[in-house]
C-alpha cells in the first residue's frame, strides 16, 4: 500500500482518563543515577508500568530501584537463549526486539518506546492526552526536542529549526547542521496496543516490515532528548556514535553529521570538538534569546533529583 499500511484499531478503545493505562519500554545501559532519574520522572507522570531491559545485566540496579510499577529484565545469556542470534548483533536490533516483545504481552492501553536519555514532555496529564486521541489512531509521534547544556532547572530544549534560523543561531556550523540538531530529528512513538503483527521499532511502528501510517501528532507532546546535555556526555559517547550509533554511515548512506564530526576531530582535535559542542549545545543568554525569537525554545522544570528522592530516597554515592 502506498505510504504504508493503514491498520484498523480494535474497538472500543479506552477514552476514560481515570481508567486508561500507559507505559514505557526501554533498553538501558546507563549508571544507576541516570536510570533512577528516567524512572522517577515517568513514574511521576503517571506511567502505570515501566519495562526496563538492562542491556548490560546489573542485578544491583534492579534491586535498588525496585518499585511496584517497574519491571526489570536482565539481558544476559539466559534471556537471549533460544532467540535468533542475529537479534544480539546491534543495540538497534536488541531495542526493537525487546520493545516488540513487551508490546505483545503487556496489559496497557498505550506503550511508548523511548531511551534512558529521553523524557516525555506533555502539555497535559498523559492519560488525558491519550484518552482524547482519535479512536482510530494507531500511534502518536512525539516531536523531538534537544536538551541544551545548562546546569539545573529550568531545563532548556531546542526545536528543529529552519535553515535561515539555524544559520543565524549557529554562525560557524549552521550551514552544515540540519535543523540545528546534534541528535536524530525522527520522532519517538507511543503506540496503541492490541494491533496484530506489528513491530515497535526505534522510530517507527511496522506491520510485517512496512511502516504504519499515519501517526497522529498532539501539539506540544514532545520527547526531550538529553543527547549532549554537557561536554562530558558528548565527548564520552562520540566515538561509539561514530562507529555504531547515530553518527554512523548506514547501508552505504553517508552521514554528513558524522562526517563533519570526524573532520573536526582529525583536523582540530579536542579543542575543535569542544567548540562545536559549545556552539550547538550551550545555553548562553544570547542563544536562548535567538531560539525564542525563532519559536525554537522549549522550557521545562524537570525537578529530577526531587523526584528520585520521593520514589527511591537518597541514592548512594
Amino acid at each position: 500500500m502506498a505510504g504504508g499500511p493503514l491498520l484498523l484499531v480494535p474497538q472500543p478503545v479506552q477514552t476514560d482518563p481515570a481508567k486508561l493505562r500507559w507505559g514505557i519500554v526501554s533498553t538501558v545501559k546507563a549508571p544507576l543515577a541516570q536510570v533512577a532519574r528516567f524512572v522517577a520522572f515517568h513514574l511521576d507522570m503517571g506511567a502505570h508500568r515501566i519495562h526496563l531491559h538492562l542491556d548490560q545485566p546489573d542485578p544491583a540496579i534492579a534491586e535498588r530501584l525496585a518499585h511496584p510499577r517497574v519491571r526489570f529484565y536482565q539481558c544476559d545469556d539466559a534471556y537471549w537463549a533460544g532467540k535468533q542470534e542475529k537479534l544480539r548483533h546491534s543495540h538497534q536490533l536488541r531495542q526493537a526486539f525487546n520493545a516488540s516483545r513487551i508490546y505483545r504481552i503487556c496489559k496497557l492501553d498505550w506503550l511508548a518506546h523511548i531511551d534512558v536519555d529521553e523524557f516525555i514532555l506533555a502539555p497535559a496529564p498523559m492519560t488525558e492526552a491519550l484518552a482524547g486521541a482519535d479512536p482510530l489512531t494507531t500511534h502518536i509521534a512525539m516531536t523531538p526536542v534537544e536538551m541544551l547544556d545548562h546546569p539545573g532547572d529550568p531545563q532548556y530544549f531546542k526545536r528543529i529549526g529552519r535553515r535561515a534560523a539555524v544559520r543565524q543561531i549557529y554562525p560557524t556550523y549552521g550551514d552544515h547542521i540540519s535543523g540545528g540538531f546534534l541528535s536524530t530529528q525522527s520522532p519517538k512513538n507511543i503506540a496503541r496496543t492490541g494491533l496484530e503483527g506489528v513491530r515497535l521499532g526505534i522510530h517507527a511502528l511496522r506491520h510485517f516490515g512496512n511502516i504504519v501510517r499515519p501517526a497522529t501528532v498532539i501539539p506540544d507532546l514532545d520527547i526531550g532528548h538529553a543527547h549532549a546535555p554537557d561536554w562530558e556526555t558528548f565527548h564520552r559517547h562520540v566515538t561509539y556514535r561514530l562507529d555504531k550509533g547515530s553518527y554512523r554511515n548506514r547501508k552505504g548512506r553517508y552521514n554528513p553529521l558524522g562526517g563533519l564530526i570526524t573532520t573536526l576531530m582529525e583536523d582540530g582535535g579536542i579543542p575543535a570538538l569542544r567548540h562545536f559542542h559549545e556552539e550547538l549545545s550551550v545555553a548562553t543568554p544570547e542563544r536562548l534569546d535567538l531560539l525564542a525569537t525563532h519559536d525554537m525554545l522549549v522550557t521545562r522544570t524537570l525537578d529530577l533529583d526531587a523526584k528520585v528522592a520521593r520514589f527511591f530516597g537518597k541514592l548512594e554515592g
